[in-house]
């Protein structure tokens, strides 16, 4: 969740109208359960939404962070 934290802080701090659109991780698609195939389903879950959040988090750092030689 540190990828969706970083946007998030990022867009308020940057306060820029050409920031990239993004989508939070949605809560309710994770199941209650405490089975095996229910953490793997969780886990797959979440892969999929890094799989997708992580080329933007790339981005804005790349764009939007300050060099330190």
């Amino acid at each position: 969740m540190y990828l969706q934290t970083f946007l998030v802080k990022t867009k308020q701090k940057v306060n820029n109208k050409n920031y990239p659109e993004f989508k939070l991780f949605d809560t309710s698609q994770l199941e209650k359960d405490q089975t095996l195939k229910s953490i793997k389903t969780n886990i797959a879950n979440l892969k999929n939404y890094i799989d997708k959040i992580k080329p933007i988090a790339i981005q804005i750092y790349k764009k939007y962070s300050k060099n330190i030689p």
